[in-house]
């Protein structure tokens, strides 16, 4: 199957807020950062970074999209998937088009994992007809509000990253990453286990998410 999708980060900047992180640094020293101000600072400069770094290491976004069009190819058989798409939760269809013909709601079901079946007798014979994208799928899909694991993953990661520069090290010996973002920090350093803790919680609590990959357009 070929699908072609849109991805948009939306209007959401961030998934977690400075609080969700300034309360797993609660117990650790911060200063090196600077005052009060310094580090607010800091922590708002890194939000958008860790964003995106959580997007990549998912390979999607967790971002609410509306009217976005799919195209798929025609099976020969009375279903299509989305799942090949990347389209999914899958919120609801808006329009089906095959070989740019309009279906009729009543003509097809569509289901929660993201199938859709034509249903015996209608206007196309119950057969989505054998081609390349000919199937075109008007849909809304995506999260409302992103998933609090996700928001979770976002703050350790910023958390992880704050750590390793206010430890004070001069000289970074060890990293860790999520996807291609990577927090580095002396490998003996005083935060090094509660750094690289974060940072493989966060990597776990993505990994069920991770489904697809992206192209910005």
């Amino acid at each position: 199957m070929v699908a072609q999708a849109t991805f948009s980060t939306g209007l959401l900047s961030i998934y977690c807020q400075a609080e969700d992180v300034r309360a797993l640094l609660a117990a650790y020293d911060l200063s090196r950062l600077g005052d009060a101000q310094a580090q607010a600072e800091r922590l708002a400069a890194l939000l958008p970074i860790t964003r995106r770094a959580v997007e990549t290491a998912a390979g999607r976004d967790f971002t609410w999209h509306a009217a976005d069009t799919v195209l798929l190819d025609g099976t020969g058989t009375d279903r299509v998937s989305l799942q090949g798409a990347g389209t999914l939760p899958l919120g609801a269809v808006r329009e089906l088009r095959v070989e740019a013909r309009l279906v009729a709601e009543s003509d097809y079901v569509v289901y929660p994992q993201g199938e859709i079946r034509l249903k015996p007798g209608g206007a196309l014979g119950g057969r989505f007809p054998r081609g390349a994208q000919n199937v075109a799928v008007v849909l809304d899909w995506g999260y409302p509000q992103p998933p609090p694991e996700v928001g979770l993953a976002q703050a350790k990661l910023t958390a992880a990253e704050l750590l390793a520069e206010a430890a004070g090290e001069t000289v970074a010996t060890e990293s860790v990453s999520l996807g291609d973002y990577a927090v580095r920090y002396a490998g003996g350093g005083k935060y090094a286990g509660a750094i690289r803790r974060l940072v493989v919680e966060a990597t776990e609590a993505l990994r069920v998410f991770r489904r697809w990959k992206v192209r910005a357009v």
